[in-house]
């Protein structure tokens, strides 16, 4: 009966040892994946949602969105130099026909979306500590060779332009000598044999 028992029990073992053996190598590696995956996913979207709750805590009663908000949160949002929003987003026409893209105010600038430079074009303007900056980004998929610049205030109508570094994003400033802002926009060129080609025209101008 002894023997018979142990026999039992060996045999048990033997196959259990077996089954073991067969198991996929990976099926330990493969639920470590998932919970790290898990976890990953969770931080980031953790994070998504300090970076949101630093930038917007309820202070403003407009609440900017899409590309205009998401560039306002990226400068720093409702505590940012833009502080609030003074208007709600409003269509900017081409030549009073067709869209050109959209335009919203804050207490100190203005941002706009302008599609006609690169669906995700987003140019910002304002004013700190006696100079007005303009902020431009991103024109991709293209990528231009130069980058025009123009603006125009109160003190200077017929304003000035200047050339500046190409690529898809650029940044430009200017001594304030005007209390009522200076308005700004751009155009991507290329350079050709024949001098620049400028074929996406002018962005839609901000002011601050």
């Amino acid at each position: 009966m002894n023997r018979r028992l142990t026999f039992t029990m060996t045999t048990a073992l033997a196959l259990a040892a077996t089954l073991s053996a067969g198991l996929p190598a990976h099926a330990d590696t493969a639920d470590t994946a998932d919970t790290a995956a898990t976890t990953a996913t969770t931080a980031t979207t953790a994070t998504t949602a300090t970076k949101t709750a630093k930038t917007t805590t309820g202070k403003c009663s407009i609440q900017p969105y899409g590309l205009i908000g998401a560039r306002w949160a990226e400068l720093g949002g409702e505590d940012s130099v833009f502080g609030c929003p003074t208007t709600h987003e409003s269509d900017i026409l081409l030549n009073n026909v067709g869209k050109a893209g959209r335009r919203q105010s804050f207490t100190n600038g203005q941002i706009a979306w302008s599609p006609r430079q690169g669906p995700n074009m987003v140019v910002a303007a304002w004013s700190r500590n006696g100079y007005a900056y303009f902020d431009w980004k991103t024109t991709a998929p293209r990528r231009y060779d130069k980058f025009i610049v123009r603006w125009t205030s109160a003190a200077d109508p017929h304003g000035a332009q200047k050339d500046v570094a190409g690529g898809t994003r650029g940044r430009t400033w200017t001594r304030v000598r005007t209390n009522s802002g200076y308005r700004w926009n751009v155009e991507g060129c290329d350079t050709g044999v024949f001098g620049s080609s400028c074929e996406q025209g002018w962005t839609i101008s901000v002011t601050g």
